[in-house]
């Protein structure tokens, strides 16, 4: 995978994982009740969740990629329209409002959170159907990728726990201009998506 790929994959995953989302909220909100400490059970569910979901995506992908050939093009599409959809999403979104979390974080309830978490689920069919497949199909190197997506995950996870409330309160005062910059990220992702189609000879 060329590097300039390879930087688009990262900040397209970063945008997606580390923006509000089920997880990062839920987090924020525990880890202001509870304590990070507290929390780990709680962030280790979420991380087997997310890894058992890249993993099952490159799969998921790969086997599709195999059986019919011309869906990797679609499916390129597909990713950038979904990347499109997200900045659209992501440059309308209001500041989130702490979820009222009635008992202690578990393991368990982050592992079901996370593996029925749609967003998480779309990201990894986009990121290895429109990032990652076009350059690489061997089992080995995409498990690697599927550790690579959870760890930038596992990333936007700890940001959320630590900050707690200064998080929130720094993004709802400058959202706007937050969801802007990485709305305009998204779309130049997605218009290189559909531009790597097209090889310039």
């Amino acid at each position: 995978m060329p590097f300039s790929i390879f930087l688009e994959l990262t900040i397209s995953a970063c945008i997606t994982v580390w923006s509000p989302g089920p997880n990062n909220i839920l987090l924020l909100s525990t880890a202001s009740r509870y304590g990070l400490k507290k929390n780990c059970a709680l962030l280790l569910g979420i991380w087997s969740g997310s890894l058992t979901l890249m993993c099952l995506s490159g799969i998921f992908c790969n086997t599709l990629g195999r059986l019919m050939p011309s869906i990797q093009p679609v499916m390129r599409y597909i990713g950038a329209a979904y990347i499109l959809y997200l900045a659209w999403k992501t440059f309308h979104r209001l500041p989130p409002k702490e979820q009222d979390v009635k008992s202690r974080p578990s393991y368990l309830s982050g592992l079901l959170l996370q593996l029925l978490n749609i967003k998480i689920i779309i990201y990894g069919l986009t990121m290895f159907s429109s990032f990652i497949l076009p350059y690489e199909t061997r089992i080995p190197f995409l498990f690697l990728y599927a550790v690579y997506l959870m760890l930038l995950g596992a990333m936007g996870n700890l940001i959320w726990a630590l900050a707690g409330n200064v998080l929130r309160g720094f993004y709802d005062s400058h959202y706007r201009l937050m969801n802007l910059m990485m709305s305009v990220l998204l779309v130049w992702c997605a218009l290189r998506i559909v531009l790597s189609a097209f090889p310039v000879s």
